[in-house]
């Protein structure tokens, strides 16, 4: 791999006569030549890559999510300034970031950020003299950036580096069926054909395949259906309880109705905001209340108290968030489960199956249950957190820097007192 800090001399060269890579092109095709082979998400020619040795860049919105799914984040040269820190939803940080090879300590203070993007989800000129010092195997961005970023992502291409687009993935499994949705299998398609790595593919379609499978065991042992909101999902940030959805995958996974389901909004990430007689119109005894623990500690203004006090005396836990930074895929499974455990009980999961089926969830993703997060205090918190030690699952190291940064834990038993108040257990 070349060293970092030495730039060739003919990209020296191409910085110096151009100044900005923002003045470069101004071409919105990266690649004027017909095409009618593979193409990426962004519709540009995927060219495989089968020798990474000079690494792979993933910066943006999911794509070192996917690189840690296709097991290589130990070759990232370059991720998202947003994957340098924060941890706390992406369950894929807590096995890939101590395996980037990126010089800079581990606390990823600004001193260490040579090697991370400049901005979070985007790339910006700084980036792009950083990745042609690079001269990565390949360049992992989301498809946005070829509209968002057309001029730097077309000087990449003019420069010879290689690139591919990823989609955007929000619907993973098909209502009703939950087998995985042509967009997701055609996410997979994409990088398994530019990071010749076809077997990871498969195993991947078949690790969403055999959680479904896991769960269907346990639905199948629901005799009556409970009702449930879930609320604080995040979007663009931490909000309050008023912040749900029309199809939860995670209820549907669990066999429990959304009182304010109804016709799928595939917009985006589906999250939109509930207004409070939505909400109680549709309210049972039997409800129970879902917190996303990303958005807990938020739940504060008169809005959502309000919300909160209608669910004054009904059952209510935290659970693990669903959308950071996009979608959680394999979290979505761990919240059915937990879902599961809290909606049902023994009688359709017990501890010890809830417990192996989690960890069966992470091991096809990862390949392993264990966190191997190795920053001690991933978003500059007072005190210390202390590194999981060894035998300590994602979702329990994910609770510990939840306590630690949101101050509230996932899975928690949530009491609701007089205003809409939260507390915990």
């Amino acid at each position: 791999m070349q060293p970092k800090g030495i730039v060739a001399i003919a990209i020296v060269a191409v910085l110096i006569i151009t100044g900005s890579c923002a003045v470069l092109l101004t071409n919105d095709n990266p690649d004027n030549d017909p095409f009618t082979g593979d193409v990426d998400a962004a519709g540009k020619p995927i060219e495989p890559v089968d020798n990474i040795d000079n690494g792979i860049v993933a910066i943006g919105q999911d794509s070192f999510r996917w690189i840690t799914y296709f097991d290589l984040a130990d070759r990232c040269v370059m991720i998202d300034w947003n994957d340098s820190y924060n941890f706390l939803g992406k369950s894929y940080m807590y096995v890939g970031r101590a395996l980037v090879d990126i010089e800079g300590s581990d606390t990823a203070t600004p001193d260490d950020m040579t090697y991370y993007s400049h901005t979070n989800c985007g790339i910006t000129d700084d980036d792009f003299r950083t990745i042609l010092e690079l001269n990565p195997s390949v360049v992992v961005v989301p498809k946005g950036f070829y509209t968002d970023y057309k001029n730097i992502m077309n000087a990449l291409d003019k420069q010879g580096i290689n690139t591919v687009a990823i989609d955007y993935v929000y619907t993973f499994l098909e209502p009703g069926t939950f087998q995985i949705t042509e967009q997701v299998e055609n996410q997979i398609d994409i990088l398994a054909k530019a990071l010749c790595q076809e077997e990871r593919g498969q195993e991947l379609k078949d690790a969403f395949e055999d959680c479904v499978s896991d769960i269907r065991t346990f639905t199948d042992r629901i005799s009556v259906k409970r009702t449930a909101y879930v609320g604080s999902l995040a979007y663009n940030g931490a909000h309050g309880i008023d912040s749900s959805m029309t199809y939860y995958m995670p209820l549907e996974l669990a066999g429990v109705r959304n009182i304010v389901g109804g016709t799928p909004d595939w917009t985006d990430s589906g999250v939109r905001t509930f207004s409070a007689p939505e909400i109680k119109k549709n309210l049972q005894d039997d409800t129970i209340l879902f917190i996303d623990a990303s958005g807990y500690h938020v739940n504060t203004d008169n809005t959502s108290k309000h919300i909160l006090e209608m669910f004054k005396g009904h059952d209510a836990y935290t659970i693990a968030p669903y959308i950071w930074t996009g979608i959680n895929h394999d979290t979505v499974f761990v919240n059915a489960l937990q879902i599961l455990r809290f909606a049902y009980g023994d009688e359709v999961i017990t501890e010890s199956e809830y417990e192996e089926a989690v960890k069966n969830v992470y091991e096809r993703f990862y390949g392993t249950y264990e966190s191997n997060r190795n920053i001690d205090n991933p978003n500059k918190i007072s005190g210390t957190l202390d590194l999981p030690s060894e035998g300590t699952t994602i979702l329990e190291d994910m609770n510990a820097v939840y306590e630690a940064v949101r101050g509230v834990s996932i899975g928690a038993e949530v009491t609701i007192g007089d205003g809409g108040t939260l507390s915990t257990a």
